[in-house]
């Protein structure tokens, strides 16, 4: 009879005790040092310091925080910039995925920490913070409207920071680089795109590239990709760089692209429609240092 009483109660016990919260997720942290706070604040107290590949359970979601369990007990609030969670990780396979085949318009360095987000938006998912002077492959630029406003556009760069990662920052926070070869030529333009066209062996300067790029002044409607494009060769006679084609007042955007035909360099250049509602494109071929536009076009 006191077995039966004692189980009873147990069952009892049991039955009455609360059930564990229900996970959204399960997360991975990324960063060092990540704070589980015990508010969703970074001025709020740290509960615990949390490493890289330790792993939590996600409870909720409020704006770029996360609620979250570590272990049987802890509970607390997590920056969504310090971890991954799975949702996230898979939305980044698939990114990674479908942009393999894009190729770099430009590289750039970043001029401080960024956001390196999952979509281009203020409010998409964070995949992890980006350090200043980190370096980037530039694949692609859209616009977006500025959340609380009716007139102001935020720029995002599509980047690529290592093969296996792929994701969008804001612009500005990018600089674009410039071969150092024709930085001296460069007339305070930034590149948005460089593109090398064909090599060529200068007796004393060694290899020498030449490049199409496309050029961009601030104040430029910021749906364009750049307002024209400039063709440097190589004078093997002055041992410098020429400009052999200028094109401006472009309403290009990418993407900018190179090749070769029968042997000879071609590029291919894409402008925004006046109604913004597709591109059109326009075709070049290089014989020797002259650029011609093809006719079909």
């Amino acid at each position: 009879m006191i077995n039966v009483v004692v189980l009873l109660a147990l069952l009892l016990v049991t039955s009455c005790s609360p059930k564990p919260e229900p996970i959204l997720d399960q997360a991975t942290v990324v960063a060092k040092n990540a704070s589980l706070r015990q508010r969703s604040s970074s001025t709020s107290r740290t509960l615990r310091t949390l490493d890289p590949g330790d792993r939590v359970e996600v409870l909720e979601r409020q704006n770029n925080w996360y609620r979250v369990r570590y272990g049987p007990d802890v509970q607390g609030w997590m920056e969504e910039s310090t971890v991954v969670t799975n949702a996230t990780r898979e939305r980044i396979r698939t990114l990674v995925s479908a942009s393999q085949d894009q190729l770099a318009q430009n590289t750039g360095v970043l001029r401080e920490e960024a956001n390196f987000r999952i979509e281009p938006g203020r409010t998409s998912s964070i995949i992890r913070k980006l350090d200043s002077g980190a370096k980037v492959e530039v694949l692609d630029r859209v616009t977006t409207p500025r959340p609380g406003s009716d007139s102001s556009s935020d720029v995002w760069l599509k980047v690529r920071p290592s093969p296996k990662e792929v994701g969008w920052v804001i612009g500005n926070l990018v600089e674009f680089d410039i071969p150092a070869d024709v930085a001296p030529y460069s007339e305070s333009y930034t590149y948005s795109a460089v593109k090398t066209l064909n090599q060529v062996q200068d007796p004393l300067a060694g290899p020498v590239n030449w490049y199409v790029v496309g050029e961009r002044r601030p104040g430029l409607d910021p749906h364009l990709d750049f307002q024209g494009i400039r063709v440097f060769t190589w004078n093997q006679k002055k041992h410098r760089y020429e400009t052999a084609f200028r094109l401006k007042g472009l309403r290009g955007i990418y993407p900018l692209e190179a090749g070769q035909e029968a042997g000879k360099p071609t590029f291919r250049v894409y402008q925004l429609l006046p109604d913004g509602s597709g591109k059109s494109a326009r075709e070049f071929v290089m014989n020797g240092v002259i650029v011609r536009e093809k006719k079909d076009s």
